[in-house]
């Protein structure tokens, strides 16, 4: 399963839970609004694919990926990226592809990213099911080592100096708690690595203490995404509190439209990659 594949899947990634931190309308309008649109993805998201690919599944390469040369200012630039997008394939520039295969291969010459990346399931994707018509759960790890009951994940950074910033910014502890809990591991990994030259490495295991708090995070995200669910009310975050009011169940909330979307159907276990 590719991952444009995935993303479709109806049931709760990490990703929704930690829209659903910020209000349950950001993830309703992101993942269940009916008339979403589907957004180009960014540069970023793009470049840190293509690495995922040649570290991870490089066989898979010729298949998710062509290389080209295009601009999009002229009308017939953007009539061939047009064609270029048609392949169903993501577009990258010879650049990319070389500065891409350094960062793999970087990956690969740093002694402890090589043993965290070899061997191990890539890019598996679970689904856990759930009763009483709620939304199953779902989860693309980039490595399971089932033997040692280990999830690895990749991250690309601009920068080794900003991880922890990196990591509470895109609430990497709940994403972590989350894999952990879909696989009942013991352990999960964190390998950095920077996009910019020398490609410097970083692996940060998660300890004990920051695994409960993703855990707390997405245990309370999955229960509000629930109650929203059940009453198809999506509200958008609480106002501020003022210094003086203590209480936040006190304070007035926009309510989204219902969203009476359809209930899913969705193959159990374990999807075949």
């Amino acid at each position: 399963m590719n991952n444009s594949d995935y993303q479709r899947l109806p049931a709760i990634s990490s990703h929704w839970l930690i829209e659903m931190l910020k209000s349950p309308a950001d993830c309703w309008r992101k993942y269940l609004d009916p008339q979403r649109t589907t957004e180009e993805p960014t540069h970023a998201l793009r470049f840190g694919t293509l690495v995922h690919c040649l570290a991870l599944t490089p066989h898979q390469f010729e298949h998710e990926f062509i290389v080209a040369d295009y601009e999009r200012r002229s009308n017939a630039g953007k009539s061939r990226y047009a064609e270029l997008v048609a392949t169903g394939r993501t577009v990258v520039r010879p650049a990319e592809l070389e500065k891409a295969r350094a960062i793999a291969a970087a990956l690969h010459a740093d002694p402890d990213a090589r043993t965290l990346l070899r061997g191990g399931k890539k890019e598996r994707t679970i689904i856990q099911p759930r009763t009483n018509g709620l939304l199953p759960l779902k989860a693309r790890l980039d490595i399971h080592q089932e033997a040692r009951r280990q999830v690895v994940e990749l991250k690309t950074t601009y920068s080794i100096h900003v991880v922890e910033t990196a990591i509470a910014r895109y609430r990497y502890l709940l994403s972590a708690a989350f894999y952990q809990n879909m696989v009942k591991g013991q352990s999960v990994v964190f390998v950095f690595v920077q996009t910019a030259p020398p490609h410097d490495v970083v692996v940060i295991p998660m300890g004990r203490e920051q695994l409960q708090e993703g855990r707390e995070q997405w245990q309370t995200a999955l229960a509000r995404f629930d109650q929203c669910f059940r009453a198809n009310d999506w509200p958008e975050a609480a106002p501020i509190m003022e210094a003086d009011d203590d209480d936040p169940l006190m304070l007035p909330t926009k309510i989204m439209p219902r969203c009476n979307g359809p209930r899913f159907d969705l193959p159990l276990g374990e999807l075949a990659l």
